[in-house]
């Protein structure tokens, strides 16, 4: 076996492991069939990506206001501004719900707004307080006392709410969320008032229920995402039910989902601690920081709405890093600018996806070609390589050197037909993680794909036996395309190299019916300029 089967095994076996790392990564079971859809609502504007500038300090000893009336039942207030609706509870003065107003739950355009705060059985409500004492504590029987009602925002306007509750000790303790119009960060302060007026350590809650064995295709979630000491952890839902913790300087931590983020910044992240564990049907994060004074307020920005990498830059924080684009990240981000910038003439990704195709195209032309021209000289040299084969039949290391120098001879790299198609992983690998992990292709629709971050056979589905299928159309013409391009592609006249090769779209066609459409739209549009570029160097060379 030569050396070009030995590495075009090597190369699949490559593929394969790639693909079923992605697969097992980001996707679940087949979702059910979704109904029609039209285009995501419009993103937010560019104003809406400034984070809302911070407060000026107050002293350390400063206490939050007290004279609130007593609460007596809990109740609901409504926080409405031009991205989401979210709803507070005065029971713990935690977060009941938070929708986010650009964004559908699902793919149906009648669906409602993805809600991000998880609600089931079992599973407490976000933000509660946790605090250590001669009696550990929370505030989760606390019933508050809320300043004012509900609030709508728009553009510029601001709003405030102040929850004040007393716990059994006689503690005070008041939350304070301060909300802009146009903006998703929101201010939130925290202070502990102890009855015996000693000081406490406080840790916020994050929660999320523990069962993600079936992931939500909307919005799989990918667990607890921090940024500890300028590095990154990630704990996905497996791990985060280990009791782990980390300790330094947090620069932001919470739960993250692919397309979306639920995340608290302190103010001064030093010396602070997560830790992550599991209760029943819930998995906590708690976020704490050193022990303050009684009645001093711990200051953080709340960060809760889409992975926008425009978004997430504006908090200047780091918090761009949520967004898991892999090893290839310097890769990735180019390639989603530059969909960025066409996005803006062409309102399509799907174009904006064919534009990049081509773009990728004419830069990797010249490795392309090479490899086209060397792959064609070798065909050229197969009868001699037979005659040399025949001469030298017993004669293995004889019947090598010879060989190497007919490819010297005749100006041929026996490695120059694949060593272009390995230098293309990288972007293909890139390119696969700017399609499928940022939230520009979520719910973007393109000819009869309805979304192309998920796979194109869920456009067009049918019931078989219960089997929730459907009709890849897109993998199967990207695949129908790669054999044309394989069967136009010389071949050094080995047979089993042959077979090999000529099996390969059978494979990708596999691989790619879990890929998102907008990746089968690149690889489909990518075989037919090489089909373009093949039949042209056959007629040249």
């Amino acid at each position: 076996m030569d050396k070009r089967t030995l590495l075009a095994i090597a190369l699949s076996i490559l593929i394969l492991v790639i693909y079923q790392e992605m697969v097992t990564r980001y996707y679940g079971p087949p979702p059910s069939p979704p109904s029609e859809v039209t285009k995501e609502a419009e993103k937010p504007a560019a104003a809406d990506r400034a984070a809302i500038p911070p407060p000026a300090p107050a002293p350390a000893n400063e206490a939050m206001p007290v004279e609130l009336p007593v609460a007596k039942s809990a109740k609901d207030v409504r926080v409405e501004t031009d991205n989401y609706i979210a709803v507070f509870t005065t029971l713990g003065a935690r977060l009941k719900s938070f929708k986010l107003k650009h964004y559908r739950s699902s793919v149906d355009e009648q669906s409602p707004p993805f809600d991000i705060v998880t609600s089931a059985r079992g599973v407490p409500l976000p933000l509660g307080v946790r605090w250590q004492g001669a009696t550990p504590a929370d505030d989760g029987s606390v019933v508050y006392a809320v300043q004012r009602g509900d609030l709508k925002l728009a553009g510029d306007a601001k709003g405030t709410l102040v929850f004040q509750g007393q716990t059994a000790d006689g503690s005070v303790i008041t939350k304070s969320f301060a909300f802009s119009g146009s903006t998703y960060p929101i201010q939130l302060e925290i202070s502990l008032r102890a009855a015996d007026n000693s000081a406490r350590a406080l840790e916020i809650l994050f929660t999320d229920k523990s069962d993600h064995t079936v992931p939500n295709p909307a919005a799989p979630f990918e667990g607890l995402i921090a940024l500890v000491d300028n590095k990154i952890k990630r704990e996905p839902p497996p791990e985060a039910n280990k009791a782990h913790e980390f300790s330094g300087d947090v620069a932001w931590a919470g739960f993250g989902h692919t397309y979306f983020f639920f995340a608290l910044l302190p103010e001064n992240g030093a010396n602070h601690k997560i830790a992550v564990h599991q209760t029943g049907a819930s998995v906590t994060a708690s976020l704490s920081g050193p022990a303050v004074n009684s009645g001093a307020a711990s200051r953080y920005l709340l960060y809760i709405g889409p992975k926008d990498l425009d978004t997430l830059k504006s908090l200047d924080k780091q918090l761009e890093k949520s967004i898991d684009f892999g090893y290839f990240g310097l890769i990735s981000i180019p390639l989603l600018y530059v969909l960025h910038f066409s996005h803006r003439f062409t309102a399509s990704y799907g174009i904006d996806i064919i534009l990049l195709t081509v773009l990728i195209k004419i830069l990797m032309a010249p490795l392309t070609h090479k490899s086209f021209v060397s792959m064609k000289k070798m065909q050229k040299l197969q009868p001699q390589m037979e005659r040399l084969k025949e001469k030298f039949a017993n004669e293995k290391e004889k019947l090598n050197k010879e060989i190497m120098e007919l490819y010297r001879r005749n100006g041929v790299n026996p490695l120059g037909g694949c060593l272009p198609m390995v230098l293309q992983f990288p972007v293909f690998i890139g390119l696969y993680n700017a399609l499928s992990t940022p939230i520009e292709l979520r719910h973007a629709p393109f000819m009869w794909i309805k979304d192309l971050s998920r796979p194109d056979w869920e456009a067009l589905p049918f019931t078989f036996a219960d089997w929730h299928l459907g009709i890849p159309i897109l993998t199967l013409l990207m695949g129908a395309s790669m054999f044309l391009q394989q069967w136009m592609t010389p071949s050094a006249g080995d047979p089993n190299q042959r077979k090999m090769m000529m099996l390969m779209p059978l494979v990708f066609t596999f691989m790619f019916v879990s890929f998102p459409a907008g990746l089968t739209v690149y690889w489909l549009i990518n075989n037919i300029l090489s089909i373009g570029q093949q039949y042209w160097i056959n007629r040249s060379v």
